[in-house]
């Protein structure tokens, strides 16, 4: 999917908005300043099967400790994670962050994850430059597998061009505070991630 595509798309969606003729305002549009955030919100917000394109995921530093907690830093260009298993009886298909309340039960030997129902957190680790890294709670085992998607536009499959070009122009229509031709892109945007859910 290419970003011209996509803001192509979105200049139509918000003509459609606006019945009157937008053609002369196009430039004025702030489309590119918003499609990074349009991307992360795809990615973050689509179901997981409708993320077929996907890239390995390298973990660096990787180890696992003795008690069975794994770590290893991400790369800058992760996005999300959609698959991960350490040997364990079923794969993880998301991670948790710190702020999740099962997050707080990893530092239990007891309640925390295992092979039966692992776990994997997204945390950030402090020094003289915090590094971002995956943390999962395992039994001892020497390897991974992982998949994710970078926050990248070349990462939307072509069947999500339209979501895209929707929630592009819901930012685009937000950020210059038409609060109700947004409230239009907002429910088709909707539209869309219900008709992936069915």
């Amino acid at each position: 999917m290419s970003k011209d595509t996509i803001v192509a798309k979105a200049l139509r969606c918000i003509d459609e908005v606006y019945p009157e003729d937008n053609t002369l305002n196009e430039g004025h549009f702030p489309t590119d300043t918003f499609i990074d955030e349009m991307v992360r919100w795809v990615i973050d917000a689509v179901p997981t099967h409708e993320l077929s394109i996907r890239e390995d995921l390298e973990l660096y530093d990787y180890n696992v400790s003795t008690d069975g907690r794994g770590y290893g830093i991400l790369p800058d260009n992760f996005g999300r994670l959609v698959y991960f298993n350490a040997g364990w009886k079923r794969p993880v298909f998301g991670a948790i962050t710190v702020d999740d309340p099962l997050y707080a039960q990893q530092s239990n030997k007891v309640l925390r994850g295992n092979p039966s129902r692992p776990v994997v957190a997204v945390v950030y680790r402090s020094g003289n430059t915090p590094k971002k890294g995956l943390e999962w709670y395992t039994t001892d085992v020497s390897d991974y597998e992982a998949q994710h998607v970078p926050y990248s536009i070349d990462f939307i499959p072509p069947r999500l061009e339209d979501l895209a070009a929707w929630k592009l122009a819901e930012i685009v229509l937000m950020s210059m505070s038409d609060a109700q031709a947004a409230a239009v892109c907002t429910a088709k945007v909707n539209e869309h991630i219900e008709m992936l859910a069915l």
